[in-house]
Parts: structure tokens; sequence; C-alpha cells
């Protein structure tokens, strides 16, 4: 879908109506909060609702500007998803690309940071494809924390996380596909946690299941004319839910989303 930026008034909107309804928000659906030249705005109109925020960015923009802004109270929790640099194409080196965000965990760590930061490496498989890159990434991050990170030990015991520093971890996952109507069908039997832990608000404020509804395929609704807590209660929604609650997969986008697969 098309770049859009959710406006300020918008989006105080949702986080008033989203008092009772969840404690925490995840500023990603695809799009990238750290675009934003007023993000600083969007966090002090959550922590006004007592909404936690999860930040999730490629830090393909990230510089010091940001460095201040990212120490918001509001933040529970920042991951910067590494392996974007190899699917994103630009014109950084990755020390270009590393720099910033290295320079951004001293800097947290030296201010005693209150939130998780999360390098995110979501690229590993069987046939070790992105082996290389993730190798420079670690001697990179051995050599800034006196680390000793072993490439080869981490595709042999497939670790969830390692620590680097206090409430600074590397995040580990297989690559996935993302969902399409086009994907071949998987199945119609399964569960996933869309709309149980989850839901997403787009840009243009329809309401999908979750984060990989980026393009709005399963679109339950618009908080721009109706409240969330109506579209959170109407029959599509109450569909899919007690269809995950009992093992049934009501949506063709869903039938065709491998990614439910890791919950089964």
């Amino acid at each position: 879908m098309p770049n859009k930026t959710m406006s300020l008034e918008n989006f105080k909107n949702i986080n008033m109506q989203l008092e009772g309804i969840t404690k925490e928000l995840a500023y990603h659906i695809v799009g990238d909060p750290l675009v934003l030249g007023n993000l600083e705005k969007y966090l002090d109109i959550s922590f006004d609702s007592n909404l936690k925020v999860n930040i999730t960015t490629t830090a393909n923009n990230l510089n010091k500007n940001h460095f201040n802004t990212l120490m918001h109270n509001a933040i529970k929790q920042i991951n910067f998803s590494i392996n974007s640099y190899n699917a994103n194409s630009h014109k950084k080196s990755l020390d270009e690309y590393l720099v910033p965000i290295l320079d951004f965990l001293d800097y947290a760590i030296s201010k005693k940071q209150h939130f998780f930061i999360n390098l995110r490496i979501w690229n590993l498989d069987d046939s070790k494809s992105a082996k290389e890159f993730n190798k420079n990434v670690f001697e990179k991050v051995n050599e800034r924390f006196c680390l000793n990170l072993d490439i080869d030990e981490i595709y042999k015991n497939r670790p969830k996380n390692i620590k680097i520093a206090r409430m600074v971890f590397f995040n580990f996952d297989d690559y996935f596909q993302w969902p399409d109507l086009n994907n071949d069908f998987i199945s119609d039997t399964g569960k996933c946690y869309g709309l149980d832990s989850h839901f997403g608000i787009l840009s243009s404020g329809d309401v999908v299941p979750c984060c990989l509804d980026k393009d709005g395929i399963i679109n339950l609704g618009n908080v721009n004319n109706d409240k969330i807590s109506d579209i959170l209660d109407t029959k599509r929604v109450k569909d899919i839910q007690n269809g995950f609650k009992n093992g049934k997969v009501i949506e063709e986008f869903c039938q065709k989303c491998d990614y439910r697969r890791r919950f089964d």
C-alpha cells in the first residue's frame, strides 16, 4: 500500500480508545517509526495514555538525533531488524549501517536504559544462506563489546537469545514467508495469536488481525468510522477468534500464512 503517516490527532484518538483493551503498542506494521521527524510527540501521546511502546525499526535512518528520543519513558522495548540490511537495497556499507546502532547501544547502556534492546537476526535457515553476513555482524559486535560469539555454535545450537550487555540481546529466528492470497494453500486447521494477543491498525485506520496483514486483506473495520471496541465485537472477529480456539482457520489469507505454523 502507499506510504502514509497517521496524523497525531487520529493517533491520540486511538490511544484514548485503547484503555481497557491493551497495555502495549507496537509502532510497526512494515512502517518504520524512525522516519518520523516528530516521533517524540507520538511517544508523549502513548505515555499520557499509560501505554507502553515497542519500537521495531530497520535502523536505516538511525542517527544521533534519535538517541535522546529513544530514551523516552513510554518505551518498553526496541527491536533492530538487523537482517533487513540484506532485504533492502541501499548504498550504505555494513559499517555505515551498524555503527549508529552500536553507538546507540553504548549510549543507552551508559544511561542505564529502562527497556530491552534486541538485535534481530531472523535469517537462520538450514542452507545458511546468510551465514557470511551474520559472521560479519557478530565480528563487529564482538569487537565493540569484547565478546566471543561463534557463528558455527549459533547455527549448531540455534539459541533464541544471546545476551550482549545489560538488557541488550541478539534475538534469533528463521526466515518466514509473508502471507499472500497468491501463496499456496497450507491448511484450514491450526491456531494463531492474531486477535488473541494482538491486532493491528494500519495508518489508514483499517483494523487487521495481525501485523502480517500489511495490505489490509482482512479488513475488519476502520477506526475513523467506528469505535475500536465495536470493531472487535463484530461477527467476523468473533468467527476468527472462535476458529483459532477450536483449531480452525477461517480466513483464506490465514489459510495461506506459513508463519502461523510455528504456533502449532
